[in-house]
Parts: C-alpha cells; structure tokens; sequence
C-alpha cells in the first residue's frame, strides 16, 4: 500500500532485484530515488486516463449513439451500406486506446511468463480476446464489401471494439480513482512528514546561522521560535514556551515547557521561544522513528491476508480455465460458427473477476489504521500486532511510570546508625552510578555525595558499593536480609502504604530506611475499568515491596499483583500464561520490561520509556496518557472488522458476479457485457478503498469529549469564543492566529474558519478590548466575545 517493498537477501546481488521487478512489468526505484518517482506515475497515470476517456467517447457515440438515436455521419452509417468505414473507424480508435494502456498487456504477458498470472493478465486477455474478436470480424466485413451476395457485412453487429476499450478505460479510471483514495490512506503519514522544516535556526561560536535540517549535528544549540515546528530531540538550555505536541502524542492541548524539559521532533511552539541542545537527528530523532514505523506497517501483512493470498494465487488460472469452459459450453448451445455469446460470456468472466478487490481488501485497511493510530499517538509497528491485539485476554501492567507517574519522591529518610548527613552522601555517593527509576529521586534528597569504589548492581534487589574499604549493601529486603530490617509498622505513617522501603545497610546491621512513593496516574483506574469492560483479566507485576503494590493494586481495582519480582519473573508471568493458553498483552516503560515485552503476545511500551523497552514492543503509546491503550484495543478491533467486511465483499462479490458473467441467467434475461463486467469490477475495488477510509474518522467515542474537545470544562486554561467577520481563506485565518498568539499569556489559538471563531486559551484573563483591538490590526471585525 505505500508503494515499498522490503526485500532480505545476502548473495544476490541489488541490481537483479531490479531487474526481476522491472521484468513482471512493475518500476522500482531504490529508496533515495523514489523522491519524484510516484509524482511521475501518477501523473502518467492521469495522461492516461484523460487521452482514453476522449477517445472512447468518440468511439462509443458511433458505435453505440444510434441506441440513444443519435445521428450518425452517413459516411459511418453502417445501413447505408458503409460497414466497412464504420468497422475501421472503430478500429482505429480502439487500436490507439489499446497502445496508450498498453501497459496492462507488457504486465499480464510477463506475469504469464513468469507462471504469477496476475490481475492485468485477466484485463488483458479480456481486453485483447474482444479486439482480435472484432478485427477478425472487420476483416470478413472488408471481404464481404468486394464480393457480391456477401452476408459478411452483417457481422457489424457483433464488434467488440467498444468493449475491448471501455475494459481498459474502466480499469485505468477504477486505478486513478482507487490511487487518489488510497493517497488518503496515508495521509496522516504526509501530514507528519510536512512537519519537519528544511531550515533551522542553530547557535554556533556565539552567531546564530541558518542551517539545513541535513547538516545539524549532535550537540547543536537549535532556537525555535513561536509558530515554529521543533526539528530535533533534545533538553532545553534556555527559555520557556508552550508546546503543542498533538502531531506526536495525539494530546490536544499545548504543555509548557522550561529548562530542563526535554522536547521532541514535530512539536509545536505554540509560545515563547527556546533553545535545545540536539540529542537525537536524523533517522534517530522521534518524528523519524514514526514515520518510519507507519510506513513499515502500512507495508506489513497481517495473518488474515494469508488467505487472501493463498486464494489469489490460484485464482488467475481458475478463471481462465473458467472462460474457456464458459466458451466452450455456449458454443454448444448456440452451434454458430463464430458464436457471440461464447466470446461475449468468455470475456466477460475474464473481465469481472479480476482479483483486485481481494487483493486491496487488508493492506488497505492496515496502512489507514496505522496512519490513523500515529496522528492519536499509537504506533503499531507492523499488522500482526494489530491484529493480534484484538485477540488478547489477559494484560499484564508494569507498575513503575505505567500505572504511576513515573517520578517517585523521596517522603523521608530514617537513619538509625551515624548522622544523617554521612548516610545522604553514601547514598548519594552510591545512586550516581545507578539508573534505576529511585536513584534519581534520591540523588535530588540527598543533593551531593562521596565517591564509592566497586559500584555493583543487582537485578531486581538493588546495589553493592565499597567506601574506605567497608562494603555496603542499599537495596530491597532480599538484598540487606530481612533479619537486619527492624519491623516497617515501627517506622511511622511514611514507610506503609503506597510506599517502597530502600535500605542502606552494612554487612552488619541496617543503617536507614528510606520512603518512596509515586504518584498513581489520574487516568490509570480508568484505564483499568475499560480493560475490564472489555471482558479482560487484569493484573500487575512490579519490583516494589507487597506492601506498596498492594496498596496501588486495591485502589486501582486490580486483584491480582506480583510484588518483588526481578524481570526474569515477568518473563516468567508472561510464559506461564501462555502455557495455559491465555493471549498476553504486556505493558511496560523499562529495560526491566523488554524481556517480558518480548515474549507477549502483544508488546505495549510506554513512549516515555526506555530505547530497549519500546524496540522489544510490537506497539508504542507515544503519549504518557494510559488511555491511548483502550484507543489501541478499539482501534484493532475495527481495523480488523474492516477486513474481515473487505474480504467478505471480494469472496461474496466473485461468487455472484462470476455465475451471471459466464451468461448462467441469461435465460432469464439476466446477463452481463464486457462494458459493465469492467464497470463492476473497478467499482467492487473502489467499495474495498471506500470502506477502509472510513477508518480515517474513528475516535474513541469513550474520550472524544473530555480529550479532544477544545471547549472541555476540565479544560485548566482561561477560554474565550471570539466570532470574526471578514476571514475567506487560510491566509486570513493564519494572520488571526498570529496576532493573537503574540499576546502575553496566549497559551494557544485556535481558528474555525469555516464556522468564523477563533478559540483563544490563556493563562490569566485577558481583556476584550485587547483581543478585539488585534483582530482589527490584522484586517477584519469582532462580531462577539464570549468569555468560559
């Protein structure tokens, strides 16, 4: 569906590749050269059609206008005697629409050839059984014009010219019809490569320059300015803003940002300016990743389409061995020498099954889902994931920055043994050389530290390090032993509940206690009880203590949990479940997930997570919200619905077109001609495309309101609902958009052009006088100001 092929091989060499595509009848053009290729074939694509529309039009008034008593040229007319002008005439004109298409005969003689007969093998033998047909006939008409008492020139009734034309035409007009739906299948694709700029602004030695996207580097300092699209990931070094970030996430509404924050390819700077230093370009940076993951799954098969392919291997040979049985079976019936409806029912078989609608039924449906999914913030990395996840009953949830925030603090620390300030530089001292989620929180408490030798880290229990020669131990209860660990109901309110316990201990004694606790995510009960709606078992696996996940589990309504688990235990959960026959989703953020990630069913990251976790997952939530996981469930599941209705259509569609081609009901005055054989096979393809666009309008009817609304009384911004007169077009609505967005305080704009409002968002609230004075200033008039 997006045009590309991915193709493994080692010893054969790039260029007989090349030449076996080109052979079957096909262009290809490697990945750097297709930049202008599919722009020249579509527009061939088009010449095409334009050409053969004209001259069929021409060919059908003189070969079928006296149907609709249209005058006819007596020079043509065929009842004065001028059946052979009106023969040739035909011909030529056909000849000429039969060299323009000629390229449905180069293919379908190549796919013979190469014993892969394909859809323009069935248009072609149609196509060109009709003309041979008829320039037979126009030869005996010739005859029988020189030779008197000659009945040949009656032959003039049963051309095929008209036939043999309108085939090709129908199918290249079904063709560019069905290549600009399918162009909107992609769209959101497009949309997301529009995004990216091809100049930037970067600081170096102290000047700012403008550069190529293609020439940053690695440690740039890019300044981006309001209005502008980001161009590269990275940490804010400087300013504040607000940044939209829908094109990645699918969140409607702008976050902002300060220093410190790290920001992403294809966001919006909705306000103020900032500078970020470049972390990730390129084929590395977000925005790419995205779009290249679309594309892969846009191209990807989905296990349905194994059928389809199956059936569409066979199916060629089994309609031609059909037309010839059709042929064969009316000339007996008839008993004519050259028998009209034997070569009428023959080519209309051909002609009316062309597989294309089989064909399109799942890569159509797949490549719109995914650009779908991509512009709600859900990346599906190929179809068998897609697919697969409507088949999943039982979802395992990491705890850690999945259910929770992903930002434990620090609540306290209980030191039992030396002073406090010693055990905050050991801790210090020992956390710098870690990357666990707590280490961080505990760097932030403790503020500086010493330096340890001998730094250890422990899969799932926690740390060793060595200072001034004494090791020391900071960990959970199974790395310190649990015989050193005083009771946690001694330590207060702050060591119970949604708390995890960290203990630094010696190889004696337990030295402190430290609390942790991170916040659960407003979304995440949510998320549970549509999971559970959805007839799902639930449950959660985490590193933290019982005690604390036991704790998050009963507030979140999920009754299962395994609490204390390395990540070989997740794997381990994973695995036992499909043992018993359970379909297993698995959704994690971290490196200690991407095990368990890897062997579910279906793998679910969390777009903030780690590089490991979300390349062992088979789909990313780019976005942070936990709702994006029903969207995913809702959307695979009517993605997969279309599919099964496409491919119900193509089976259903050759069952009850291939009985009435073959002439089966003719007897009851119920029978086809290659013209209308033609126009119900492109209009069977074109309902297979239409029907897989309607995917491009789903939403998830759960969140449509609260999450996409602009108008959402949750909404935490100021809101005005301005009515402008004297906005037309795009330009005006940009001019608005700008004046406004320069006020202090703007948080976003939001102009509907065609309804004449423009939805303003700010901080604090803003005077009317202001925003009606800038409205004027850009050349138009404030009807009303309604202030929510």
């Amino acid at each position: 569906m997006g045009k590309s092929m991915k193709v493994d091989f080692s010893e054969i060499a790039e260029q007989k590749i090349f030449d076996t595509v080109r052979s079957l009848g096909y262009g290809i053009y490697s990945e750097n050269e297709n930049i202008n290729a599919e722009e020249k074939g579509d527009g061939n694509l088009f010449f095409r059609f334009i050409i053969s529309v004209v001259l069929l039009v021409a060919l059908m008034y003189v070969s079928m206008g006296h149907m609709f008593m249209f005058p006819l040229p007596s020079f043509l007319n065929p009842h004065n005697g001028n059946a052979h002008y009106f023969s040739l005439y035909q011909a030529i004109l056909s000849t000429a629409i039969i060299y323009i298409n000629f390229h449905f005969f180069l293919s379908g003689a190549s796919a013979v050839l190469r014993r892969v007969p394909n859809m323009d093998t069935l248009v072609a033998l149609g196509s060109g059984v009709s003309y041979v047909y008829s320039i037979v006939l126009t030869i005996l008409i010739f005859i029988g014009t020189f030779e008197s008492n000659s009945s040949f020139t009656n032959y003039f009734e049963n051309l095929y010219f008209e036939s043999a034309a309108m085939i090709l035409v129908l199918v290249t007009v079904g063709k560019w019809l069905e290549e600009k739906s399918k162009k909107r299948t992609g769209s959101e694709v497009e949309k997301l490569l529009k995004l990216m700029p091809d100049l930037c602004l970067v600081e170096r030695n102290g000047k700012e320059i403008s550069l190529s996207i293609k020439d940053l580097q690695v440690g740039d300092f890019v300044i981006v300015r309001q209005g502008e699209y980001i161009p590269v990931d990275g940490k804010i070094v400087f300013g504040t803003g607000a940044v939209d970030k829908s094109a990645i996430t699918g969140e409607s509404l702008p976050v902002e940002v300060t220093i410190g924050d790290y920001v992403t390819s294809a966001s919006l700077v909705k306000n103020g300016d900032i500078k970020l230093k470049a972390e990730k370009i390129g084929e590395e940076s977000t925005l790419s990743k995205i779009i290249k993951m679309v594309k892969a799954a846009g191209a990807s098969k989905a296990p349905l389409q194994k059928l389809a392919d199956k059936i569409a291997g066979i199916f060629v040979p089994v309609v031609c061995c059909l037309s010839i049985l059709t042929f064969a079976l009316w000339c007996l019936i008839d008993g004519a020498i050259l028998p009209a409806h034997s070569i009428t029912f023959a080519i209309c078989v051909l002609v009316v099954s062309c597989p294309c609608a089989l064909g399109l039924a799942t890569p159509v449906a797949i490549t719109t889902a995914s650009g779908r999914g991509a512009a709600l913030g859900i990346l599906y990395k190929d179809a068998q994931n897609l697919q697969k996840l409507t088949e999943v009953n039982v979802v395992l949830l990491d705890k850690t920055a999945t259910l929770t925030i992903g930002k434990p603090q620090v609540k306290k620390i209980s030191v039992f043994e030396n002073d406090e300030e010693f055990i905050k530089k050991l801790l210090y001292g020992i956390e710098k050389n870690s990357n666990h989620p707590f280490a961080k929180c505990i760097m932030d408490f403790c503020q500086s530290g010493v330096e340890v030798e001998n730094f250890k880290y422990v899969l799932g229990e926690g740390a060793t390090a060595e200072f001034e020669g004494k090791n020391y131990f900071l960990g959970n209860e199974k790395l310190v032993g649990s015989a050193k660990i005083k009771r946690i109901g001694e330590l207060g309110d702050d060591f119970s509940g949604n708390s995890s316990v960290v203990y630094l201990a010696d190889e004696n004694k337990v030295l402190a206690a430290i609390s942790i606790s991170d916040k659960i995510k407003t979304e995440s009960k949510e998320t549970i009880l549509n999971l559970k709606d959805r007839g799902m078992k639930v449950a959660m696996l985490t590193g933290d203590s019982k005690n604390a996940a036991n704790e998050v589990a009963k507030s979140l309504g999920i009754d299962e949990f395994l609490s204390e688990i390395k990540p070989e235990d997740k794997l381990q959960a994973v695995e036992n479940l499909q043992k018993i026959g359970a379909t297993v989703a698995m959704v994690g953020d971290g490196i200690n997930d991407a095990p368990a990630l890897k062997q579910a069913d279906v793998g679910i990251a969390i777009g903030s997570g780690t590089d490991v976790a979300i390349d062992s997952a088979g789909i990313v939530l780019v976005s942070n919200d936990l709702r994006a996981l029903d969207t995913a469930f809702e959307l695979s599941k009517i993605t997969v619905r279309n599919i099964k209705q496409n491919l119900f259509w193509a089976f259903f569609y050759n069952a009850a077109m291939i009985p009435i081609a073959a002439g089966c009901f003719s007897f009851f005055n119920l029978a086809l001609n290659p013209m209308i054989a033609a126009a119900c096979m492109s209009i069977s393809s074109l309902f297979v495309v239409g029907n897989a666009l309607r995917i491009l309008t789903f939403k998830n009817k759960k969140f449509a309101d609260d999450k996409n609304d602009l108008l959402s009384e949750e909404n935490e911004f100021m809101k005005k609902i301005v009515t402008v007169e004297g906005m037309c077009c795009e330009h005006c609505a940009k001019r608005v958009e700008d004046k406004l967005t320069a006020v202090e305080g703007v948080i976003s704009v939001d102009v509907k052009l065609k309804k004449k409002l423009v939805i303003l968002r700010s901080r604090e609230m803003i005077s009317d006088d202001i925003i009606k004075n800038r409205i004027v200033e850009a050349g138009y008039s404030v009807v009303s100001i309604e202030n929510k």
